[in-house]
C-alpha cells in the first residue's frame, strides 16, 4: 500500500473508533456459541449486515453446532441494523469479519480502506425493485416513479444511466415500506428474501423486477476482513472460513435448530418468514458459479465487471489490480477440510 493510503486509512479508522464502538453497543444482544474454556479459544467476532435472519443462516449454524469452536474460535456474532456500517467497525478494528455488498467493497478501497472479500454468501445481488401489481413490467417503465433506494447505491446509479432515466423522484430508503405501500406510483428496493413476503402478508399484491437482471453484477452479503488480518493472524482466517463454509454446507439440509435460535436473537420472525427466505435464497447461495465450484466461490471477472461499472458511474476511480480486492485462498482450503 502507498504511504498516502497508509496515511488516510489511518485517519479513517482513527476517526472510526468511537463511532463503531456506540454502534457495537446498540446493536443488540451479542452472540456468543463459545462453551468450552475461554482461555483454549481464540476470540473472533463477524458482524452482519441486518438483524439476526436466515440470509445469515450459514454462520449461525456453525455458531449453533459448535463448528467455530472446533476451529478453536470463541466466536461473537454481532447483528447489524439500519444505523450500522460493518465496514466501519471492521475497518476500525472493533470486528474481524463482516457483511457487505461488493459494491461497498469496492468503494472502501477506493478511498483506501484496506477491506478484502473472501466470500461471496450470495452469487449475485439479491436486490429487487418493487412495484405494485401491473405498474412496471420493465426497467424502462421506472420512469415517471417515486423511487426508494439507497443513496448512491452502485446498482440504481447505473439503472439509471443504462436505461436514461430522467424523471424519476428518488426518496431515501429507511427500511420502512409504509410510504410505498400508500403510493401506487412507488417503488422500493428491498432483498428478494425479505419484502415480497412482508408486503404479501399485508395484501398488498407486488411485482418485482431483479436488479441482477438489469446487466449490474455484484455479489451480495459478500464476507470480508482486512489486508492486517489476512497477514497477520492467517490461522484465525482458515479457522474462520473452515467453520463458515461447514455452517452453510450444513444449514441447506437442516434449518430448523439454527431457525429456532435466528427466532430468539430477532422474535418478529416467524416459521412462516424463515421458510420463505430459505427458499428465495436457496438459488442464489448454492447456484450459479457455487453449484460447480461450492459455497462463497467468486470469479474475478465479475470483480473487474463490478469496479469498470463503479468507476464508469464515477462512484470510484480505482485503477488498483482487483485482484487485490478480495483473496480465495481460505475459501479453497476450507473446501479441502
Amino acid at each position: 500500500m502507498k504511504k498516502s493510503t497508509q496515511k488516510k486509512w489511518m485517519m479513517y479508522a482513527v476517526g472510526l473508533t468511537s463511532l463503531s464502538v456506540l454502534a457495537a453497543c446498540g446493536s443488540g444482544e451479542e452472540n456468543s456459541g463459545a462453551e468450552a474454556d475461554s482461555s483454549e479459544l481464540e476470540e473472533a467476532k463477524l458482524v452482519t449486515n441486518w438483524f439476526a435472519q436466515p440470509e445469515h443462516g450459514g454462520n449461525y449454524a456453525a455458531l449453533v453446532e459448535g463448528m467455530y469452536e472446533e476451529e478453536g474460535l470463541e466466536m461473537e456474532i454481532e447483528p447489524g441494523g439500519p444505523e450500522i456500517s460493518a465496514t466501519q467497525i471492521v475497518a476500525s478494528g472493533d470486528a474481524d469479519f463482516g457483511y457487505t455488498s461488493g459494491e461497498d467493497l469496492v468503494i472502501a478501497r477506493d478511498e483506501g480502506i484496506p477491506l478484502v472479500a473472501i466470500g461471496a454468501i450470495f452469487q449475485e445481488s439479491p436486490y429487487v425493485l418493487i412495484s405494485h401489481e401491473g405498474q412496471v413490467d420493465s426497467f424502462e417503465d421506472l420512469e415517471g416513479k417515486t423511487v426508494f433506494t439507497a443513496t448512491a447505491v452502485g446498482y440504481w446509479e447505473y439503472i439509471k444511466e443504462e436505461y436514461e432515466l430522467e424523471e424519476v423522484e428518488e426518496r431515501a430508503y429507511t427500511g420502512s415500506l409504509a410510504e410505498f405501500v400508500d403510493n401506487e406510483n412507488a417503488v422500493t428496493q428491498g432483498y428478494m428474501t425479505s419484502e415480497p413476503y412482508s408486503l404479501d402478508e399485508q395484501g398488498v399484491d407486488i411485482d418485482y423486477l431483479k436488479v441482477s437482471d438489469s446487466g449490474f453484477e455484484s455479489y451480495g452479503n459478500v464476507i470480508f476482513t482486512t489486508e492486517d488480518m489476512i497477514e497477520n493472524n492467517p490461522e484465525k482466517v482458515q479457522a474462520f472460513m473452515n467453520a463458515t463454509v461447514a455452517g452453510w454446507e450444513y444449514y441447506r439440509d437442516n434449518p430448523d435448530e439454527t431457525n429456532t435460535y435466528l427466532q430468539e436473537q430477532n422474535p418478529d420472525l416467524t416459521e412462516e418468514k424463515m421458510e420463505y427466505s430459505k427458499e428465495a435464497m436457496d438459488e442464489i447461495v448454492y447456484g450459479g458459479d457455487a453449484e460447480e465450484n461450492g459455497f462463497g466461490y467468486m470469479e474475478a471477472d465479475n470483480w473487474q465487471t463490478l469496479q469498470d461499472n463503479m468507476n464508469q458511474l464515477d462512484l470510484t476511480s480505482s485503477e488498483e489490480d482487483i485482484e487485490e480486492a478480495f483473496n480465495m485462498e481460505f475459501l479453497e482450503e476450507a473446501h479441502n477440510e
